[in-house]
């Protein structure tokens, strides 16, 4: 009788205190999940070219509880797939119980016949997406990558990861005792590819500039280069480049110094690639006129706590021009004529220019370089003159460099870099414009986006900046492309460590414009540390200059930027003069 009363016992317990307990791992068992994979979104450039993409592949998984003899799998499926047998077997045997586990993703065809032969119970393929760069390492700074599960790590992969990103999709069956599909459980939720994005960046300006920047870094075994590209009127990035680079596909086993996006994060004292900034200030706040002359000595002692300013090889210009001064790169030019301008107006104007602060650039790790406060402006007029020439309180990132020289000559309009022009819909119709969403933006500020006035901006054009590649005392006069009128300045800063200047190290740099009479690209290309024991040079005219030239030889025609005759140049320059 008790024997009877302890199965009742039982029966009830398991009836009202574990029937939902059993419910639900009988539905569990029950219901099958079948995953709709997507493609994540495509990353193309200004033209449309595949830059990323998702390329379908197999993966191979295994239901461990069909699966006998694990040791036995293990062994087999080991051999197939290239994989460590007595780790798969522990994989195995860990997971006995269980209806899923990964074998190995992204299988080639050869490894999925090997294992089909193998005919083993509880074996799936599964249709996966590889993410892949079909141009290897072109613009691998820009682009960025992915864990292998999609997610973004770098660049555009992650700064715009979720407008990339797939939403996998799911069928919900109820199966028989041999998991077979018996009814479908409710909706069926579909699975989403992830949006494209479309980059400002053009293949072919990208290529002009990497290649440039290769063979500068052989040719004067530097340490590295960066190489940015921008369309002046609109703050496009049409290329931006770190040399070294690295390809994309292999990401993930490259060393994070060479995937460090410079461009962005590496601020640098500017050297005389800064002097513009100082005369289109004078300029704009009317310290100076083009044509005012100003006494460069032979080392200018420009005061107490300042000490001695001299000029690059001790050179002693005598009298220049304000536009002389940028032609022949005078430091103590430049200084004095800071001292002009005094050092409350001029730091102002520098933060004007947006330096000390982030560009807001779309991509990540973006640095805000440093503009010392004016409070620590101190020992007299030490920190105006050295920044006037670009030591001191200014060091800047190469982006910021490029977006200031571009609203000193676009007619003085204030620009946001960015990296991408807008985002299409898996089907191909637009999601957002954000080239036309910019230009609706400036219209509605007006002045208010203004830095210079146009007047000082077509000035510091065609009366300053055009005279240091057009004429043979310029300190770019190899860059000088005939028929294109281009305007630009040279820098050869110092490389400083813990505060001290390090001699022999130079970051040389040309930053220029073209064409003069409506500027359509203005690109930067910094060198770091050229060898100076190779005797070839190793300043910014010879060094990057020659890089830059070659890069607008090359950019200008595929712009369509026809070159202008010589009575068309003279009728240009002298509207500008007038206006």
């Amino acid at each position: 009788m008790s024997g009877i009363m302890a199965v009742l016992g039982w029966c009830w317990y398991l009836q009202y205190y574990k029937s939902d307990e059993y419910q639900q791992k009988a539905l569990k068992q029950q219901l099958k999940i079948i995953p709709f994979s997507a493609r994540r979104g495509m990353i193309v450039d200004a033209q449309g070219r595949t830059l990323a993409e998702s390329v379908e592949k197999q993966s191979v998984r295994v239901d461990p509880s069909l699966i006998r003899d694990h040791r036995m799998a293990a062994e087999q499926l080991g051999k197939a797939l290239s994989l460590e047998v007595n780790g798969l077997y522990r994989a195995l045997s860990a997971r006995k119980d269980k209806r899923y586990l990964l074998v190995k993703r992204f299988v080639s065809d050869e490894e999925i016949e090997r294992v089909k032969a193998l005919n083993l119970d509880g074996v799936v393929f599964e249709t996966d997406y590889e993410r892949r760069y079909p141009m290897k390492s072109l613009a691998s700074h820009v682009l960025g990558y992915t864990t292998d599960y999609g997610e973004g790590l770098e660049g555009i992969e992650l700064q715009y990861d979720k407008v990339l990103s797939r939403k996998v999709g799911k069928w919900n069956l109820s199966s028989d005792a041999d998991r077979r599909p018996v009814e479908a459980q409710g909706e069926c939720v579909p699975a989403e590819d992830g949006k494209i994005v479309v980059l400002t960046i053009d293949v072919m300006i990208q290529n002009y500039v990497e290649e440039q920047l290769r063979e500068t870094v052989a040719k004067y075994q530097a340490k590295g280069a960066c190489g940015i590209a921008m369309d002046p009127m609109t703050g496009e990035v049409l290329a931006l480049a770190n040399y070294p680079t690295f390809d994309l596909n292999e990401a993930r086993t490259c060393s994070e110094e060479v995937k460090r996006n410079r461009a962005l994060t590496d601020p640098v004292e500017p050297g005389s690639i800064f002097k513009p900034f100082t005369v289109a200030s004078a300029l704009e706040g009317g310290y100076v006129t083009v044509n005012q002359k100003f006494f460069c000595y032979n080392g200018y002692y420009a005061g107490r706590g300042i000490g001695v300013i001299r000029e690059y090889n001790n050179h002693g210009y005598g009298e220049l021009t304000v536009a002389e001064i940028i032609m022949r790169s005078s430091n103590i030019g430049s200084a004095r004529i800071a001292q002009k301008m005094g050092k409350h107006y001029f730091h102002g104007m520098i933060e004007n220019f947006g330096f000390g602060k982030r560009t807001g650039i779309d991509l990540p790790g973006e640095g805000t370089g440093i503009l010392r406060p004016l409070r620590e402006w101190k020992y007299g007029q030490y920190a105006l003159t050295r920044a006037a020439y670009g030591q001191g309180p200014i060091v800047a990132t190469p982006i910021q460099m490029v977006r200031g020289f571009c609203e000193i000559v676009n007619g003085g309009k204030i620009v946001q870099p960015r990296v991408v022009r807008g985002v299409l819909n898996p089907d191909g119709t637009v999601a957002q414009d954000l080239g036309q969403e910019t230009a609706q933006a400036r219209a509605e500020a007006g002045e208010a986006l203004q830095v210079l006035k146009e007047q000082v901006s077509r000035k510091m054009v065609h009366e300053v900046l055009k005279s240091v590649v057009d004429r043979e005392g310029g300190t770019a006069h190899r860059a000088h492309i005939e028929g294109y009128e281009i305007f630009g300045k040279t820098g050869t800063g110092q490389v400083a460590v813990d505060g001290k200047y390090v001699d022999g190290k130079y970051v040389s740099s040309f930053m220029a414009g073209a064409p003069a009479w409506n500027p359509r690209i203005c690109v930067l290309v910094m060198v770091r540390e050229p060898d100076r024991s190779l005797g070839l040079g190793y300043t910014g005219g010879v060094v990057a200059g020659p890089a830059v030239k070659e890069i607008m030889q090359q950019a200008l025609p595929y712009l369509g930027v026809e070159k202008k005759r010589e009575e068309e140049k003279s009728s240009n320059t002298a509207v500008a003069a007038v206006n």
